[in-house]
């Protein structure tokens, strides 16, 4: 990914986007599914006891109440499921696009803005490794992902927002289950 030419854009088109929805979906979502021939959004609304048991099983803070899920499809079937999110990682904000797998495994994770300093950002091999990830696996740094110089308060940010994530993906399949 050519991040000097793609960031700015991207960005440009969350500030002037109402939603992260509407400027995410026709480039990163393409980009994560290009298999997809339509994409559905889902709100999940997180009640205070779904936000504890969330952060209890992520081990992470959930500062959120709502998370919108995007579900890529391809004719009847789910090709797989995205979250666009941003958080602050040191004192300004990162957006990033995390894919999932249809089982729920990370698929993908692409950063669409970053406003800290570039030196601050991940390297993309370094995101790859979240690759096949799951609910199963720790995504902590300094255990199953190794340590950035440099770039550790966004690495531990990135993991963090990842591991609620996977648990307000599985979720939200469960509660479509019950229905």
């Amino acid at each position: 990914m050519n991040r000097a030419r793609a960031l700015p854009v991207v960005a440009a088109m969350f500030l002037g986007a109402g939603s992260p929805a509407g400027a995410a979906e026709p480039d990163a979502l393409r980009a994560a599914f290009p298999e997809a021939d339509r994409f559905d959004a889902r709100d999940v609304i997180l009640t205070d006891e779904m936000a504890s048991r969330l952060e209890k099983l992520a081990r992470a803070r959930v500062r959120e109440r709502m998370v919108t899920f995007y579900v890529a499809h391809k004719g009847e079937g789910i090709v797989g499921y995205a979250a666009v999110h941003s958080h602050v990682v040191r004192t300004k904000r990162e957006t990033f696009l995390l894919a999932f797998e249809p089982d729920g495994r990370i698929r993908r994770i692409t950063v669409l803005s970053f406003l800290e300093p570039p030196e601050y950002l991940p390297p993309d091999r370094w995101l790859e490794q979240l690759r096949g990830k799951g609910t199963g696996d720790r995504l902590a740094v300094g255990d199953d992902l190794p340590p950035i110089t440099g770039a550790t308060l966004t690495a531990r940010g990135l993991a963090e927002q990842a591991r609620w994530l996977l648990q307000a993906l599985l979720l939200m399949r469960e509660e479509k289950e019950k229905r």
